[in-house]
């Protein structure tokens, strides 16, 4: 038996398989055996009908069966020889296979493509300069505050900027009823969830005060039921709440886990921002060296390989959703135009895998069993999971070989931004 592989494009191989004369008999000579051991014959025992009418009843099943398994055997081997990586089922072309005669066939199969990466190193590469202000602190411990804030009820004036009003309502438009609620709130100049006209008309009600009026909205108003109409609500406050925040002291940094001063307080919230702000720097970095890698090195890409990242794209879009506790049979995704709106990012997230597993492999960038380990105690701690449980789950071939080609990814990352060309500048603020 003959194979050879010959190059297509450089997404496709043609394997060429040539099987002798003699070895097609011999195959087929055995075929016709082993269907005589097993297939009955009227007025024959099971073995023992004459070869020649074996031949005659099962000659085009016993061929078609002998030529199936040449295929598989032959195409296995030349996969294996050419270490082919095949995407695709393969288009076979050839001749029927004929006892007597030799037996050629080609298979077209689509493949993943040899990447020869040049360029890599000195990419350019800008690092924002981490650079935490007192005011950054000042900014950050505010904003604690205000998740403390507490809202009180308060008398003798009505709802002003930033108080909270709750309240009851009748919305109808043209006579009819569109909604009614017993219990909503509002925070004066939040926007929510009727808009700032509403909210106006909310400003100076006091506790147990009764207004009507009317209001139009937009045709883009978000929701439908109040887009493009003039509707006539009636609301009666039945209490006005102030916010008020919580003074920052030692008392409020004890608040936190772990802090027991309003300094110590003040230095995790610099440590926070610092760790974000390099976070930030090295993202930035490596979109750079992405760049700068799609400019440098081209190829051709099977299509194959982006069908399964925008499906990959996709799950994970409905999973996050799901998470959310959106129900997706009621929005109606629209899975075609999430197709279109994910392909060309999916076509860069497969071009830059590519890329990194080729210079991966050219800079013999490997991952010890070790590091594996060490990001699987990691992924169970951040579950708050036993490790035992995270080994059982990455017993899994695939989802170990995911996660080796993930790990070598960051590496091979790191070695790119070790090698690039980098200049500092100060961070956009």
């Amino acid at each position: 038996m003959k194979t050879s592989v010959e190059a297509v494009s450089g997404i496709e191989k043609k394997i060429r398989v040539e099987v002798p004369a003699d070895e097609v008999s011999r195959r087929i000579e055995e075929g016709y055996v082993e269907v005589r051991k097993l297939a009955p014959l009227r007025g024959f025992r099971k073995g023992k009908a004459p070869m020649s009418m074996v031949k005659r009843v099962f000659k085009e099943s016993v061929e078609s069966d002998v030529a199936e398994h040449l295929v598989k055997e032959s195409l296995a081997d030349a996969i294996r020889q050419n270490d082919l990586k095949i995407l695709s089922m393969p288009k076979i072309d050839g001749a029927p296979l004929k006892e007597g005669e030799e037996f050629v066939f080609t298979a077209t199969v689509e493949v993943v493509p040899e990447v020869a990466p040049d360029g890599y190193k000195a990419i350019p590469v800008v690092r924002e300069k981490v650079d935490v202000r007192d005011a950054d602190v000042d900014e950050s411990v505010e904003k604690l505050r205000e998740s403390f804030a507490g809202y009180h009820a308060v008398s003798g004036r009505g709802a002003a900027d930033g108080d909270l009003v709750e309240y009851s309502f009748v919305a109808s438009h043209g006579g009819v009823a569109i909604e009614k609620s017993d219990s909503a709130t509002a925070v004066i100049g939040g926007g929510v969830p009727f808009g700032k006209e509403f909210e106006g008309a909310l400003s100076g009600l006091s506790a147990g005060q009764e207004k009507a009026f009317d209001i139009a909205f937009p045709e883009a108003f978000p929701n439908g039921n109040y887009a493009g109409k003039t509707v006539s609500f009636t609301v009666k406050a039945g209490a006005v709440r102030e916010k008020r925040l919580p003074e920052i002291d030692d008392e409020f940094a004890k608040n936190f886990t772990d802090i027991s001063s309003l300094a110590d307080l003040r230095e995790k919230m610099r440590e926070q921002l610092r760790q974000e702000a390099e976070e930030r720097s090295r993202l930035r970095a490596e979109e750079d060296i992405r760049k700068g890698l799609l400019e440098r090195i081209s190829f051709e890409i099977p299509r194959t390989l982006v069908d399964r990242q925008i499906v990959s794209m996709m799950q994970d879009t409905a999973s996050r959703m799901a998470s959310q506790g959106i129900d997706l049979k009621k929005i109606g995704l629209d899975y075609e135009k999430m197709r279109e709106r994910f392909a060309p990012n999916a076509e860069r997230a497969v071009r830059v895998s590519l890329i990194l597993e080729a210079i991966a492999r050219k800079e013999n960038i490997d991952v010890p069993f070790s590091e594996i380990e060490a990001e699987m105690k990691a992924i169970a701690e951040a579950a708050r999971m036993d490790y035992e449980k995270i080994r059982e789950v990455y017993a899994d071939e695939a989802r170990m070989d995911d996660l080796r080609a993930k790990l070598i990814g960051r590496k091979t990352m790191a070695f790119l931004l070790a090698n690039a060309e980098t200049r500092e500048e100060e961070a956009a603020r």
